[in-house]
Formats: structure tokens, sequence, C-alpha cells
């Protein structure tokens, strides 16, 4: 009960029993009445008397109602602070940061929550809450960009909402790489190597060296394509070029792919041709991708004697290859060959 409405209600009891008393039972006073070492209850009218009893009744029942009220406060307030406490666990956890654990002071939250910090919400495709559920922006949010939308976002989603978002970016625009690179130390090492990946689609080369720590092998294909290329190319001979190789790990399918490449690049012939013999100089895994670039020139000859003077094994594709497009010169894919292999 509201504790203004009790008073008020007592206060009217106690008003109407005194009137009930003195009008209907008795108008007279009580005696004088001992109680131990001379005090006493002087005399007084009976309706006065009645009221005294039901009146310290009365405040012993405020006093009950208003102790229960500091409990229930007490107890409120502890599961408020917990209940405030699991909604931010809950936003942590959509954006990602699942290692938070708040301490909560009631069994029941203290359960919730620790179940909440070994598990990850993962939200159902398509997934939609009501306008005025709190958490509906966040959602929103990142069914849109799991969808592939690039959203404006700012630091409160996360940085993990934030990363998924710059990968959609990068999809659609190359130019938002640098930007990314700035943020350093935020995000993933891979969205780092991929937006440096992208950034050497366009920047100049002195803007690549800058973030050379996110150089790999993708990166490596992107600054090879646009060598000596007539819009944003870039001039590097071929030690430049080598160094750039030797900084990554080739495998022998990676130098295929370097050798792929190249072909598209607007490298001369006679530097592809230079720059894998080096590359057959420090590696022997390179011999495939230089036996690609041979057969792409046209030059089967040359290909055969390459073969026979070093030796190549299971290369039995590139030997068929050579077979068939001596009967078939016009008629044969060379990376169908290449990519049989795999």
């Amino acid at each position: 009960m509201n504790i203004r409405m009790y008073i008020i209600g007592a206060t009217l009891f106690l008003i109407f029993a005194g009137w009930f008393v003195f009008a209907f039972i008795s108008q007279g006073d009580i005696q004088p009445i001992d109680l131990i070492n001379g005090y006493y209850i002087p005399e007084m009218p009976l309706a006065i008397a009645i009221l005294i009893p039901t009146t310290i009744l009365a405040l012993l029942s405020l006093l009950h109602m208003l102790f229960y009220r500091v409990v229930e406060y007490i107890q409120n307030k502890s599961r408020n602070s917990d209940f405030r406490k699991l909604e931010g666990a809950i936003f942590m956890n959509l954006k990602g940061k699942v290692d938070d654990k708040p301490q909560y002071t009631t069994k029941l939250y203290r359960d919730m929550g620790e179940l909440l910090s070994v598990s990850k919400i993962v939200l159902n495709n398509g997934a939609e809450l009501n306008d005025g559920n709190k958490f509906k922006k966040i959602v929103d949010n990142i069914n849109a960009i799991k969808n592939g939308a690039v959203l404006q976002l700012d630091h409160s989603v996360g940085y993990h909402i934030k990363e998924l978002n710059y990968w959609n970016m990068l999809r659609e625009d190359s130019h938002s790489a640098e930007s990314i690179l700035m943020e350093r130390g935020f995000y993933s090492d891979e969205l780092y190597a991929h937006a440096f990946a992208h950034l050497c689609k366009f920047a100049t080369y002195s803007t690549i060296q800058r973030y050379m720590r996110w150089f790999n092998i993708e990166a490596l294909f992107s600054i090879l394509q646009r060598v000596d290329a007539e819009v944003d190319g870039l001039d590097l001979g071929k030690g430049e070029i080598l160094d750039l190789i030797s900084s990554v790990p080739f495998s022998r399918d990676s130098y295929t792919r370097l050798a792929k490449t190249i072909k598209y690049s607007s490298m001369s012939p006679d530097f592809r041709l230079e720059l894998f013999k080096h590359l057959i100089e420090k590696s022997d895994e390179a011999i495939e991708g230089y036996l690609y670039t041979l057969l792409n020139l046209e030059m089967t000859k040359e290909a055969e004697e390459t073969i026979q003077e070093h030796q190549v094994e299971h290369i039995d594709h590139i030997k068929a290859y050579i077979t068939l497009k001596k009967h078939s010169p016009n008629l044969l894919d060379l990376d169908y060959f290449f990519d049989r292999n795999k």
C-alpha cells in the first residue's frame, strides 16, 4: 500500500472511531489509571482514551511498512544495478566484446551474466526488433552490415562492428584503404593486410612504403600489375621487384600465380623472362612459373629445352599442353592446364 494513502486512511479511521465512541457509546470520562512509580493516565474522555492504543497500533503498522519499504528499496537498487550491468553486457556482446565480466549482486542476474560471458549472441538472418526496443539500432546496423551495406558509424558501436563495416567498404571502394590503415591498433591484422593490398592498387609507391609492415603476397601482386602501366603505373626496376618478391614466402603455386599476374601487367616480355630466370637461380620451385611465361609467349621450343635442361618432375600437365599445342595451337587455353594441377 502507498504510505501516503495509508496515513490518510488511518487518520480518517481514527477520527471516525473517536466520533463513533463519543456519539453512540459514551460521552463520559474515564477515571485516572495508576501505572507504576507515580505515573498514571489522567482523566480524559472515553473517546480520546480509545484513540491512544489505536494510534499506537497505526504508528507501529506505519513503522512496519517503512521498514519493508527500506528493505525493498535496497533490494530493488541491487536488482536495478544488476539489470543495467546485464544490459551493458548484452550491448558489449553484440559489439563483439565477450570478455567483459561485470560483478553482479543478485543470484539471478549473476547466473544470467555468467552464461552471457561464455556465449556469443548470433543474430538470425532478417532479425527485427520492435521500434521501442533499446537494442533495435545496433541489431539493425549489424544486420545491414552482414548484408553488405556500408554505414556511417561512430565509435560507440564498437571496433568489431566497425571492422565488418570496413570490409564492406573495401569491397565497394579501394580508396578507403589508407583511412583504415591510419587507424592503427584497433582492428585485426587480416583487415590491415587486406586494406594494404587494396592500397597497392592505386597509391603512389612512397605511400605504399609508408605501410610496408602489412606487406603480403596479395599486395605484391597488386603492385606488379601496375609496373610500367600507363594509368597509375609504378616505375620499378628488377632489383626492387626482386626485393619485394624475396620479402614474402613463395610456394610453387605462388610462382605460377606470379607468372599469371605479370602476364596482365605492362612489363615487357624480355623483362618477364629475365625476372623468372633470376628467380630460378634462387629457387627451383620457380620453374613452373617460368615455363608458364615461356608458353604464354608462344616459346614452346624454349620450354621443351628448359624441361630437358632442368629435368623437371611432376609436370605432366605441362608436357600434355606442349604436345597438344603442336596439333591444335589455337584451341588450347594455357590457364586451364595449369589450373587443373591444383
